[in-house]
Formats: C-alpha cells, sequence, structure tokens
C-alpha cells in the first residue's frame, strides 16, 4: 500500500483524457465549467452615470451653490436621453441615469436645499470634485478578461453575462461517469428482503448524487452478481460508453471479490491500496486501450463516500480543466479523541461554528466503514494523521467540510 499523499499526487499528475465542449445558453449554464476566458467588448458604463439620487452640476460652480443658488432646469431619471446642462444651471438626476452634458458632479438631494427653484448646498457641506459619479469603464474596460476558464459558473457570473450580452457560451461537456455496483447480496430499494443476509443498494444512489453534485453526468449500470463473466461484459460497455468508470465492492481478497481481476484485465494499475481509513483498497488505474480513468472503490458506503469525495472528485475536476485540490480548514476539538489505527483517518465528526471558528466532536456511533448516517446532517473529516493515536481536547486539527462539492 502507498500513503494517502502519494495516491494523491498520482491522481492529481496521472495524464488524463479530457472532456470535449459544447454551446450552451448562458440561462443554463449553471454550475457548468467553462471552457474559454470572456473578455469584455464594451466599456461599463458606456458614459459617465450617477451613483446616487441628487443634482448634477459643473464644480466650476461651486461658490454660486454655496451663495446664490443653482437653478433646477429639468428632472433627470435613469433611462433617460443625454440632457444639457448651462452655467450656473443644475439638473435633477436620479441613480443610473446619464450625468448631463456640462456637469461633472453630483450633491445628494441631503447635501443641499430647494429655494424657489434653486438648490443651495448646506453650509457644512464639503463636496469634492466628480462626488457620486461613474466613470466610463469603472466598473470594467473594453478587452479587459473578466472570467477564466475552468471556472464553475455561479448565480453572479450569469448576472454578469448577461451584462455582457453574452447569449451563448463554451463550457466543458459533462462527464459521462459509469457506477457499476456489485454483489449477490444487494438488492434494490423497493425490493423485499429474503433473508437479514440482504443489504440495500446505497452505492448507486449515493455515487450518482455524488457525481452530480460534481459536476458529472452519473450513468448507474444495472447492480450484479458476483459473477466474473456478468462483470466483465458490462465492464466492457461501460469503458465504451463512460468517461470514468467506478466501481464498488469486489476490491478485498475474497473468493468471491471478481471487481479488481476485471479492472486488472482492462486497465493499467497505478496504485492499489492505501493506507487510509475508510477506503484502505481503493483502486486506481487507466484503460490500455482508451487510458480512461478507472476507480475501484470499497463496498462499504461510508467507505465508497469518503474515497470517491477524496479521490473522485479531483479526477472530475482535471478532466473538465478545473483547480484540482482539496479544501482543507481549521478546527478544534471540543474533545480528546483517541485511535487505535496506524493509517491516516478521515474521521467523521460533528461540525459546529461559534464565535466565528470550526469546533468539531466525536459521533454516538463508531467510525466503521458501513455506517453512512455518520455522513448526513451538519459532518466533517478530521484528518487524523497516522503517527498519532490521541489528540488532545482544544487542539487545532484539519478538517474537510463534506457538503462542499467545489
Amino acid at each position: 500500500m502507498i500513503s494517502f499523499q502519494e495516491a494523491l499526487q498520482s491522481i492529481l499528475s496521472t495524464p488524463l483524457p479530457l472532456v470535449g465542449d459544447e454551446k450552451i445558453n448562458f440561462t443554463n449554464s449553471l454550475d457548468r465549467i467553462l471552457s474559454t476566458d470572456i473578455y469584455a467588448q464594451e466599456n461599463i458604463p458606456l458614459a459617465p452615470l450617477s451613483s446616487m439620487d441628487g443634482y448634477a452640476f459643473n464644480y466650476e460652480d461651486l461658490e454660486i451653490l454655496k451663495t446664490q443658488g443653482l437653478e433646477i432646469l429639468q428632472d433627470n431619471p435613469a433611462g433617460s436621453e443625454l440632457s444639457i446642462c448651462k452655467k450656473g444651471c443644475a439638473i435633477k438626476t436620479f441613480t443610473g441615469a446619464l450625468m448631463p452634458k456640462m456637469t461633472d458632479t453630483i450633491v445628494l438631494i441631503e447635501e443641499c436645499q430647494v429655494r424657489n427653484q434653486r438648490i443651495f448646498l448646506h453650509q457644512d457641506m464639503h463636496l469634492q470634485k466628480g462626488a457620486w459619479v461613474r466613470p466610463v469603464g469603472s466598473n470594467y474596460q473594453s478587452g479587459e478578461k473578466l472570467l477564466q476558464q475552468g471556472l464553475k459558473i455561479s448565480p453572479y457570473e450569469i448576472g454578469l453575462l448577461a451584462e455582457l450580452n453574452c447569449n451563448f457560451i463554451s463550457v466543458k461537456q459533462k462527464p459521462k461517469v459509469g457506477i457499476l455496483v456489485s454483489g449477490s447480496e444487494i438488492i434494490e430499494v423497493g425490493e423485499k428482503r429474503e433473508h437479514n443476509g440482504q443489504v440495500r443498494s446505497v452505492n448507486n444512489h449515493l455515487l450518482k448524487a455524488m457525481v452530480e453534485k460534481s459536476g458529472g453526468q452519473a450513468i448507474v449500470y444495472e447492480t450484479l452478481q458476483d459473477d466474473k463473466d456478468t462483470l466483465l461484459k458490462t465492464f466492457t460497455k461501460m469503458l465504451n460508453e463512460c468517461d470514468l468508470i467506478v466501481t464498488t465492492g469486489g476490491m478485498s481478497k475474497g473468493d468471491y471479490d471478481f471487481t479488481q481481476d476485471v479492472i486488472l484485465e482492462h486497465g493499467d494499475v497505478i496504485f492499489k491500496g492505501v493506507r487510509i481509513k475508510p477506503g484502505k483498497p481503493v483502486l486506481f488505474a487507466l484503460s490500455k486501450s482508451s487510458k480512461k480513468p478507472i476507480l475501484g472503490l470499497a463496498g462499504n458506503p461510508n467507505a465508497a463516500a469518503i474515497t470517491f469525495y477524496l479521490f473522485g472528485g479531483l479526477l472530475l475536476k482535471r478532466m473538465t480543466k478545473q483547480k484540482a485540490e482539496l479544501k482543507i480548514l481549521k478546527a478544534y476539538l471540543k474533545e480528546e479523541m483517541t485511535k487505535n489505527d496506524q493509517r491516516l483517518e478521515f474521521r467523521s465528526v460533528k461540525l459546529e461554528v461559534l464565535e466565528g471558528k470550526y469546533y468539531v466532536s466525536s459521533l454516538c456511533k463508531n467510525n466503521q466503514s458501513a455506517i453512512i448516517n455518520n455522513l448526513c446532517e451538519d459532518r466533517a473529516l478530521v484528518i487524523f494523521d497516522a503517527e498519532k493515536t490521541i489528540l488532545a481536547k482544544d487542539t487545532e486539527v484539519d478538517i474537510i467540510l463534506l457538503k462542499e462539492f467545489e
């Protein structure tokens, strides 16, 4: 077995085939990955605009504003055509409106008083030239790069794309992720249990959701019995239809663990077995023919979820040219934690935010790999060093937020 850092380096450095690009309407681009840089085609704003409600005037008339007052010529709401001011005058101008010709400054409504259709500056007010005016190109200028390829599009980028008039944009195709669950003990949700040795199919539904949350297109194949010929046939089909293959189960050394044998027939193994808990038997390989990545996970749901989170999410990011890294944060232990294993452990813990800091504490359940409910609600993973067996209360530790798929 190799260390976690060695496994992580293999995941991050092994050459992988990339998915292609496609054009879509920007309104459908939420959570998609931008495949080209986006540049401004014009200055925004195109002309000087008022950023507040007030009166537009020429700063050279400041003394007149203080003493004699400026005559109010007209109103200038947002969306109006360009108006023209005169010396000794002002135009009432509202937020977002074009600054009238011959003006360069806004005096706010509350900074002056109106008498006989003239405005007078309050005596205690001090104005600067250009106050409350948005200059040409102050948002961004023509030719400026605004969005970089590899960016995951959020609602805010969609707003910017609308302002940029980018009706159609180029994004990465969603990687097709084939999910194969095997095990003669597995029955589907809704299926009647015939004896107590049967367990519900969890991993296909769990991994499908994780893949989709990570920006992939999940293709769930029929859950298979422990039969090598059937596994081999389905696996060959997956290699033809998918960009990434994920399997669960059949990764140990039992007489009926055929999945790893099938992978070995089709793939060149990069690593098999990592000194981590849970998920020790995790396998990473590339197809011998297409070099497509293959990720073999343990059958227990907790282990399958955590190892896909640690490795599968990074593979998807690399295949779509995103920045691939694990986000490690800091937290404090609310209680002492111990372990009796020499592996690096990713332990599920309760997560709280107190006075702006993360705090974590142990779960009531133990940390067996089969306990999927350990990952539900507000949870994180404490990274428990291999060399340590005790973490004292109030120790600062590294954590990974389980609900974050960015």
